[in-house]
């Protein structure tokens, strides 16, 4: 059966000579692989080109459920991103996002809102022009709910800690590592209130951001099959933390 499809890269390997394997978050089916034609003539180069991470792109599938890789007409860019690839630092955001999608969206199916919000989202970081050192930051945050790990806030008040593996405010210690102190507990609910509209009013130091997305990378691999050995943390630590 031939669909149309329209989605977001998030990986692209090298099958064969011939062929590079895609992976996509798609509007219409979710997680997607497509085998697309490689090769290194002009033309492969090209449509190599238009799968850059995140890049958003339509083509035609000849789609079969018992196949694990669909077979890939050919790669149309309705959209193309104007700054993504040009600005190094939102280059490396961009890497970034794409990784930490790929392992998040492992399994997925249609989410309307998701995919919403990730057009939202990457059309912010094309067009930003202030704050963008917390940009991944303030991603990761607004992403939360819709990855069904939103932390409860309601049990805030001074002293208390917060209990990483319940996602919630708690009077007293947990009988494990994954908390955070109260010391530092009292400014997670002024950080959740970071969007990308007011990026440039959240005055951090180098400290507080890479202990800010640590924390939140750990949230995420604790509820979720994330991991923290994400290749590209380290370059978006030293670019932006």
């Amino acid at each position: 059966m031939l669909i149309k499809i329209t989605g977001l890269v998030l990986q692209t390997i090298r099958h064969n000579d011939s062929t590079d394997i895609v992976t996509l978050y798609t509007r219409e089916r979710g997680r997607l692989a497509l085998l697309v034609r490689g090769g290194s003539s002009r033309t492969a180069r090209q449509r190599r080109a238009r799968l850059a991470p995140l890049a958003l792109v339509d083509t035609e599938v000849n789609f079969r459920e018992t196949r694990d890789l669909q077979f890939a007409g050919d790669i149309a860019t309705p959209y193309p991103w104007r700054n993504l690839y040009f600005d190094p630092m939102k280059g490396s955001m961009t890497i970034f996002m794409a990784e930490f999608l790929n392992r998040l969206l492992r399994v997925a199916d249609p989410d309307p809102n998701m995919w919403r919000f990730l057009l939202h989202a990457i059309h912010s970081l094309d067009v930003l022009e202030r704050g963008i050192a917390n940009y991944h930051l303030a991603f990761l945050i607004r992403l939360l709910p819709l990855a069904g790990i939103e932390p409860d806030l309601s049990g805030y008040r001074p002293g208390a800690y917060f209990d990483l593996l319940a996602g919630a405010y708690t009077d007293l210690p947990p009988l494990h590592r994954n908390v955070v102190l109260p010391s530092e507990s009292g400014i997670i609910p002024q950080l959740m209130r970071l969007d990308f509209n007011n990026l440039h009013r959240f005055r951090m130091n180098v400290e507080q951001r890479r202990r800010l997305l640590n924390r939140l990378i750990h949230y995420y691999s604790l509820h979720l099959p994330v991991g923290e050995d994400l290749k590209s943390l380290d370059v978006l630590r030293e670019l932006f933390s």
